[in-house]
């Protein structure tokens, strides 16, 4: 069922309407429904806790110097850093946030706050960018488990994110979704920042065949007023370098 953009505070958040389903399913009609919660429920922080963190660590020898990845739910950063944490204090934790997302703001300075969220600009059902999945408005149970551990955080713009994901197409054959080119782009962004031969750690975390009519759509993106890129493209930031 698809649901209109909408503020956490909205009955038709999709959130807030999973929630209502969920509870008239089982309420009215006897059916077995389970609310997830996925956003505050705990167990999605502890799964990556006690997993995706290890699982890492294991595979690269505790070779690790930075992980970079964007919030969703803020499961996966938070598990992941407080583990990663724990076990190597050094290692940099970086957030990779959209626009209109107020995730960045809060690692920066301390606010959750985007700068389209302004009295006089936000839009009633406002949507800022075109990555489906991450970025929020809001600071999430699971997202605020793991804060503490995150030591910067880096914007990354919609374009950004649609020359990576053509790049990443051609040179590696990985047809990614928008969330997954966004933890490329920081990734990539981080890694030039830090020593030579340093390991930094991103996910790919969504295929392209989710985003077939959105993302690797070239009319829906020219509607967004952005680039689709030309053959051959390589985006800014990595021009040099290859």
């Amino acid at each position: 069922m698809q649901v209109p953009t909408a503020s956490i505070s909205n009955p038709y958040h999709y959130v807030n309407l999973a929630r209502k389903a969920s509870n008239l399913a089982r309420d009215k009609y006897n059916v077995p429904a389970v609310f997830m919660d996925q956003f505050e429920n705990e167990a999605n922080f502890d799964m990556h806790y006690r997993t995706t963190g290890p699982e890492l660590w294991r595979q690269l020898a505790g070779e690790i110097d930075a992980f970079v990845m964007s919030s969703g739910t803020g499961g996966t950063i938070a598990g992941v850093a407080t583990f990663l944490k724990q076990v190597q204090p050094n290692i940099r934790i970086v957030l990779v946030d959209p626009p209109g997302s107020s995730l960045y703001h809060k690692v920066e300075h301390g606010v959750a706050y985007a700068p389209q969220q302004q009295e006089r600009t936000l839009r009633k059902h406002r949507y800022d960018t075109i990555a489906e999945g991450i970025g929020l408005d809001r600071i999430t149970h699971n997202f605020q488990l793991g804060l503490d551990g995150i030591d910067a955080a880096i914007r990354v713009s919609d374009q950004e994110a649609v020359d990576m994901a053509h790049w990443i197409l051609t040179t590696e054959g990985l047809w990614i979704g928008s969330s997954s080119a966004m933890n490329l782009v920081g990734a990539i962004r981080t890694a030039l920042d830090m020593p030579v031969g340093s390991q930094v750690i991103t996910m790919i975390c969504d295929g392209g065949q989710r985003h077939a009519t959105r993302f690797w759509d070239p009319t829906f993106i020219e509607k967004w007023g952005l680039q689709w890129p030309q053959q051959g493209c390589i985006p800014e930031r990595i021009q040099s370098i290859v």
